[in-house]
């Protein structure tokens, strides 16, 4: 249902899960990873696995997203602490390059991007990799940061990653457009509630459970168009003047 938002002058978008379709690039990373383990030191890949995703689930819940520490984590898990040093920013390179192979931009994104570019400046409010610079390199292989005028990457640009309220208020101190003009797109409740507090307009894409908001909820990038073009005036009730 339009919502009709106020004065939205301003799209700010995450970048994974929203912009970037990253489930097989995730998926495909964490299997590298598990597999690689597996070959250098004889243990199963199915457990190096399932003690990554575990891990992972943790790290993300606690925002650190330092891969470095995620696989000094595995190693230690697994009993490898002798070992592990070494390997570990080459299982780095190994993930982050399985993980941008596999991704790619969602089917509608460019063609929302390219709809809502000539009547709003558009931003990303992104979190950290873990690696200063890395995520911005990252988002620049995506072929889609030239059609945005702000980069925000929480973490990094911020000493705080989302859902705190910082990188919001920055973005659009960046844009040069009041918080209240300015409308977050994003696929977790979490970083929608953040831009919530940081009195944004707030959309959630996708299927996850969340709270009640007094906001909007899509399913597709493509329904953002709609819900950012101004309704149209129904049928006149006015008659027109005899002749």
């Amino acid at each position: 249902m339009k919502s009709n938002p106020v004065q939205v002058k301003a799209v700010l978008f995450d970048f994974d899960d929203t912009l970037m379709y990253v489930a097989d690039g995730r998926r495909r990373a964490r299997e590298a990873v598990a597999t690689a383990v597996a070959s250098l030191h004889g243990v199963s890949a199915e457990e190096a696995l399932a003690m990554l995703e575990y891990i992972e689930g943790r790290m993300e819940a606690r925002r650190s997203f330092d891969r470095r520490a995620w696989f000094l984590d595995l190693l230690d898990r697994l009993g490898l602490r002798e070992e592990r040093r070494g390997e570990v920013l080459g299982l780095v390179k190994m993930y982050w390059d399985s993980w941008i192979r596999y991704s790619k931009p969602f089917p509608d994104a460019e063609q929302v991007i390219k709809s809502l570019r000539p009547s709003h400046r558009l931003g990303i409010v992104a979190n950290t990799d873990g690696i200063p610079g890395f995520k911005m390199s990252r988002m620049e292989s995506s072929g889609l940061l030239h059609y945005f005028d702000v980069v925000v990457v929480a973490g990094d640009d911020t000493e705080e990653t989302k859902p705190d309220t910082a990188p919001f208020l920055l973005a659009a101190q960046l844009l040069g457009v009041e918080v209240e003009n300015c409308m977050y797109v994003g696929d977790r409740a979490s970083d929608v509630l953040g831009a919530v507090a940081a009195g944004m307009n707030a959309v959630l894409v996708g299927g996850e459970d969340f709270i009640s908001l007094p906001h909007i909820r899509i399913e597709t990038l493509l329904e953002l168009i709609d819900e950012l073009t101004p309704a149209s005036p129904g049928p006149s009730t006015t008659r027109e003047p005899r002749r």
